[in-house]
């Protein structure tokens, strides 16, 4: 049994499709204040509700007050307009953000009696994002199986593949990526300017396919 942190994202979705194929799969959604939360969390409820799977929507609102990251709505740092560098990943960082919700996410687990939770960063996030790297994920894992008494173990699947096998994955166990969302600006329609409109649009390009979202 699996509890999947999920965004309603290209990642998270891939990872929720591959639980599901496996096991008893239940999603986690987060409420928090990014620009693009609202959009998000309307995908991730529209795809659980889809695939029949059950769902726990959290406000963690009140956690990320005097948190600093142009991702969140009390910023007044602009959403950089191009890839993934240096400069764009320290306005974009949330600190400590996975760990947060990971510690949530282990309690629950515990709770629920879920042996098993799920984040899906990936490789090209490591360079980027302190809290996804292989020794991120190690380490967790480790406080988790000890906090929990070794009822609870944490999966990364994806942490060494990059965004092109994941889309490549997702197509083969059905996603519909046209159902996802992942725009930083959080607008209606995604802007495809954005450090994480671009990283995806060229994922399925190298798939061979063009989404429009």
């Amino acid at each position: 049994m699996r509890l999947v942190l999920f965004s309603g994202g290209v990642d998270s979705t891939t990872a929720l499709f591959w639980s599901k194929k496996e096991c008893d799969t239940h999603a986690l959604i987060f409420k928090y204040p990014s620009l693009h939360n609202k959009r998000e969390i309307e995908a991730a409820v529209r795809i659980c509700k889809d695939e029949n799977i059950s769902y726990t929507l959290l406000d963690m609102s009140s956690v990320f007050v005097g948190f600093k990251s142009a991702l969140l709505q009390n910023s007044s740092e602009s959403i950089p307009q191009n890839s993934y560098n240096l400069e764009s990943m320290a306005k974009l960082v949330v600190p400590f953000r996975n760990g947060i919700f990971l510690s949530v996410a282990a309690g629950l687990a515990e709770s629920l009696g879920y042996k098993e939770i799920v984040l899906a960063n990936h490789a090209g996030d490591h360079p980027l994002y302190p809290d996804c790297t292989q020794s991120f994920i190690d380490s967790m894992n480790e406080s988790i199986m000890q906090g929990s008494g070794g009822a609870v173990k944490l999966c990364s699947p994806f942490c060494n593949w990059d965004k092109k096998e994941i889309v490549k994955l997702g197509l083969s166990l059905g996603v519909d990526y046209t159902k996802t969302y992942s725009c930083y600006r959080g607008g209606e329609k995604h802007c495809n300017t954005c450090p994480t409109c671009i990283e995806s649009n060229e994922s399925f390009l190298a798939n061979g396919i063009v989404i429009e979202r």
